[in-house]
C-alpha cells in the first residue's frame, strides 16, 4: 500500500511538495537503530568501567612503590651507619691488636718512598 502524503500552501491551494513512501517501512529501522544505539551505549560504558579499574590498579601499584621506596631508604641508611662504624679507625686498631696481634711499628721501620 502506497501513501501519499502533500502539503500545501495554506492560501493559495497549490501543492508545496509531495513525497511517496511505503505505508510501515518507515518503522522498521526504529528497532535496528535502537539496537545499534544500546549497544554502543553499553560499549561505552563497559570501557569507560574499565579504564577507572585501570586507574584504579595503576594508583594502588604507586603506592606499593612508594610504600617500598621507604623501606629501602631506611635500609640504606641503616647499612651506611653500619658501614661508618665498621670502618671506624679504633675499631680496625682494636681488631688489629687484639686478634690479629699486630703491633705499631717502630720508626726505624717506616720506609718513606719518593717519587
Amino acid at each position: 500500500m502506497i501513501q501519499v502524503i502533500t502539503e500545501r500552501f495554506i492560501h493559495t491551494n497549490i501543492l508545496a511538495h509531495q513525497s511517496v513512501r511505503r505505508a510501515g517501512s518507515q518503522g522498521r529501522s526504529y528497532p535496528l537503530l535502537s539496537l545499534c544505539l544500546g549497544s554502543f551505549i553499553l560499549v561505552c560504558f563497559f570501557m569507560l568501567l574499565w579504564i577507572r579499574i585501570y586507574i584504579l590498579e595503576t594508583g594502588y601499584q604507586i603506592s606499593r612503590a612508594h610504600e617500598q621506596q621507604g623501606i629501602l631508604i631506611q635500609g640504606n641508611r641503616a647499612l651506611r651507619v653500619e658501614r661508618a662504624a665498621l670502618s671506624a679507625s679504633s675499631r680496625i686498631e682494636k681488631i688489629a691488636r687484639g686478634d690479629r696481634e699486630m703491633v705499631t711499628p717502630k720508626h726505624k721501620q717506616i720506609i718513606v718512598l719518593e717519587w
